[in-house]
C-alpha cells in the first residue's frame, strides 16, 4: 500500500499505518489485563461516591445498579467502536476519515484530545496528592509541585518506549493493583463501619435522577469508547469471530475493574461521608502501613490508566494532526498536562460538568463512527483511500453530513446537558444516516465541482 506514508512511524507499533494480525502483541486476554490496570482509577471511584446519598440522590441498590448499567453500556459500545481496529489494524484517527473525511476527522480527533490531555493533568495530579500522603506520613514534609512534576515524567517516560512497553507494564501492573483492592475490600468489611441497611432505607430515586447518575458514569468513559480502536487493533484475533473477540475482550477488561471502582467509591462513601477518596482511603485505613499500601495502589493506578487511557490516544492522534513522531507526540502530551491546570480542573465543582460538556461532542462522533461502519459501509474499509492524504471520498477533506450530524447531536447534546448520551447519541445516528440517504455527501461534492 504505497499511500501508507503518513507518519515517521510507518512500520512501527506505535505509528497510525495499518498493523498486520500477526505483527499484533495482544490476545483477547492480554487487552483485558490492560484495562484492569487501566479501569481502576480514582476518577471512578469518585462516581461511586457522587451517586450515593447524601452527595448524591441515590441509595446503595439504585447507585448500584448505575454503576452495572453504565459499565455494561461500555463495553458494548467499545465492542462495536473497536471492531474496525480489530478487523484492520487502523487507529481512531484513520477509521474517522471514512466518517468525517481527512480534514473533519483531525477536528474530531482534537475535540477528544483536549479531555484526554485534561485527564492525564488530573490522574498525575491525583498521583502527586497520594504521594504527598505517604511522604508526610513517613518523613514528615511533601512537595506536591515536585511529585506532579516527577510522576508527569515517569509516566512519559514509560511511554516513550512505546505501546508494546505500556501493554506489558500495564499487563504486569494489572495483578498488583488488583490485590491491593481485593486487600481493601477485606479491611473495609472487617472493620464493620459499612451499614448497607441504612443507606438501602433511603427512597433515592429510579427516576430522572437515576438516569442522569447512570449517564454521568457513562460519561466518564466517552473518551475511551471513542478511541477503542487505539487498543484493539493491538489484538490478535487469531482466526476467531472479531466481533466475538472483540466483545470478550471489552467485557472482561472493562465490568471487572469497573465495578470494583464504583463499589469502592460507595464504600467509602457509606464508611466516612468523605468527598475525597483519598482521605476516605487513609481514614479507612487501620494503621499507616496499611495506610502507605492504599496510597501506593493509587499511584501505580493513576500511571496505568494514564499511559492507556489518556497519553497513547492524542500521541497517535498528534502524528497526524502535527505530523511528528510517537515521540514527539508523548513530549506534547506532557506538556499539555501541565498547561491544563489539573489541580483547577480536579475541583467537586467542575468534576461531572467538565465530562458531560466533551462527552455532547464525543457521544455524537462515536455514534455517527459506528453507523457510518456498520451500516453505511457494512464494516468494509478500503485502506487505500483511507490513507489517501487527499479526501477519502470528500471534496476539500470534510464529510459535510459527518459533520453537520457532529454539530446538530452536539447542540442537542448541550440541550440536555446532564442525559447528554441518552439523547445526543440516537439522536446523531439516526441524522447522519438520514442525511447520507439523502446524499448530502454527493450534493455538495457537485456544487464544489461547479463552483470551480
Amino acid at each position: 500500500m504505497s499511500q501508507h506514508q503518513s507518519t515517521p512511524n510507518t512500520n512501527s507499533l506505535d505509528g497510525i499505518n495499518p498493523i498486520p494480525p500477526n505483527s499484533r502483541p495482544m490476545t483477547k486476554m492480554n487487552y483485558a489485563l490492560v484495562f484492569w490496570s487501566s479501569g481502576i482509577i480514582v476518577q471512578i471511584m469518585v462516581i461511586g461516591q457522587y451517586l450515593l446519598y447524601p452527595i448524591g440522590g441515590l441509595n446503595f441498590i439504585q447507585a448500584l445498579v448505575a454503576g452495572i448499567v453504565a459499565a455494561i453500556g461500555v463495553a458494548l459500545l467499545m465492542t462495536f467502536q473497536g471492531h474496525a481496529g480489530m478487523r484492520y489494524g487502523i487507529p481512531f484517527i484513520v477509521q474517522g476519515r471514512s466518517s468525517f473525511g481527512n480534514k473533519g476527522t483531525k477536528i474530531v480527533a482534537i475535540l477528544r484530545c483536549i479531555p484526554a490531555i485534561a485527564w492525564n493533568g488530573i490522574g498525575t495530579w491525583i498521583g502527586a496528592l497520594a504521594l504527598e500522603q505517604v511522604t508526610n506520613t513517613l518523613f514528615g514534609f511533601s512537595n506536591i509541585w515536585v511529585y506532579f512534576f516527577l510522576l508527569i515524567i515517569l509516566q512519559s517516560l514509560l511511554a516513550y518506549r512505546g505501546i508494546e512497553t505500556i501493554s506489558k507494564f500495564n499487563g504486569a501492573m494489572s495483578f498488583i493493583i488488583f490485590a491491593m483492592l481485593l486487600y481493601f475490600f477485606y479491611v473495609v468489611f472487617s472493620t464493620g463501619d459499612i451499614d448497607f441497611a441504612a443507606a438501602s432505607a433511603i427512597e433515592g430515586s429510579w427516576g430522572l435522577p437515576w438516569v442522569a447518575g447512570m449517564m454521568a458514569a457513562f460519561a466518564n468513559w466517552t473518551t475511551v469508547i471513542l478511541n477503542a480502536s487505539d487498543l484493539t487493533r493491538q489484538v490478535n484475533p487469531e482466526g476467531q469471530s472479531i466481533l466475538k473477540t472483540s466483545a470478550i475482550a471489552n467485557f472482561v477488561g472493562v465490568l471487572p475493574p469497573w465495578m470494583f471502582m464504583i463499589v469502592s467509591g460507595i464504600f467509602i462513601g457509606l464508611a466516612t461521608g468523605s468527598k475525597d477518596p483519598i482521605a476516605g482511603l487513609v481514614e479507612l485505613s487501620p494503621n499507616p502501613a496499611f495506610g502507605i499500601v492504599l496510597l501506593i495502589f493509587i499511584i501505580l493506578a493513576q500511571i496505568t490508566s494514564n499511559l492507556t487511557l489518556n497519553i497513547l490516544p492524542p500521541a497517535l492522534a498528534f502524528q497526524d494532526i502535527m505530523k511528528t513522531s510517537w515521540k514527539g507526540g508523548i513530549i506534547w502530551v506532557a506538556i499539555l498536562s501541565v498547561v491544563s491546570a489539573p489541580w483547577f480542573l480536579f475541583s467537586s465543582d467542575y468534576f461531572f460538568k467538565f465530562q458531560n460538556v466533551y462527552s455532547s461532542f464525543l457521544g455524537p462522533a462515536a455514534a455517527i463512527m459506528i453507523a457510518d461502519y456498520f451500516i453505511v459501509r457494512k464494516m468494509k474499509l478500503d485502506l487505500d483511500k483511507l490513507y489517501d492524504n487527499e479526501s477519502y471520498e470528500y471534496k476539500g477533506g470534510f464529510s459535510p453530513a459527518g459533520m453537520m450530524s457532529l454539530v446538530g447531536g452536539a447542540i442537542i447534546s448541550f440541550a440536555f446537558l446532564d442525559y447528554s448520551w441518552l439523547v445526543g447519541f440516537p439522536f446523531t445516528f439516526v441524522l447522519f444516516l438520514v442525511l447520507k440517504k439523502i446524499g448530502v455527501d454527493k450534493i455538495a461534492g457537485r456544487k464544489k465541482l461547479q463552483a470551480t
